[in-house]
């Protein structure tokens, strides 16, 4: 079921999650990848609601997580990661219905490394020294403090995913 714009931005404030990653990778000419991606994590016997979200947006995959090991409920996972995705259908829905608390900061550094991937800077050493900046910026905003850490992720989820591809 589609759900209201302002509804869903509404949600994206509170439980969504803008993250860039830099990781090193063999066959690149840096020896270093960096990606993208938008997710929204909540408990298990909410699944209705991100399925609805994603029907929504008109993207991503949904993820089942278990956290099992730890003794947590499991989780569902609406990921976007595709940079088509995100500019074609993400973006000009966060414009229709733009956040209004303090993720929207986070959404406009995220917009940046968008650029920075569509303008392939992230190729280069400085297009990478650039999304680093970029993300320890967006750290800022994010739920745990990582001061002093580079991280790669702006909203630090503990525990070790076991994820699988829901559809």
């Amino acid at each position: 079921m589609k759900l209201p714009g302002n509804y869903v931005s509404g949600f994206i404030d509170g439980e969504g999650c803008f993250t860039i990653t830099i990781s090193k990778h063999k066959t690149k000419k840096l020896g270093l990848d960096a990606r993208i991606h938008f997710q929204i994590e909540v408990r298990a016997d909410d699944e209705s609601i991100i399925r609805d979200i994603q029907e929504t947006l008109g993207c991503g995959r949904i993820y089942f997580l278990s956290y099992e090991r730890y003794g947590w409920h499991p989780h569902v996972e609406l990921k976007v990661s595709s940079l088509k995705e995100i500019t074609t259908y993400l973006i000009p829905f966060l414009k229709k219905y733009p956040l209004r608390a303090k993720k929207r900061h986070s959404y406009k550094l995220f917009l940046k490394t968008v650029k920075i991937l569509q303008n392939k800077e992230h190729l280069t050493y400085e297009g990478i020294e650039k999304l680093r900046g970029i993300r320890k910026e967006m750290n800022v905003y994010s739920k745990k403090s990582s001061v002093g850490q580079d991280t790669g992720k702006p909203c630090v989820r503990s525990g070790e995913k076991q994820n699988s591809v829901m559809n």
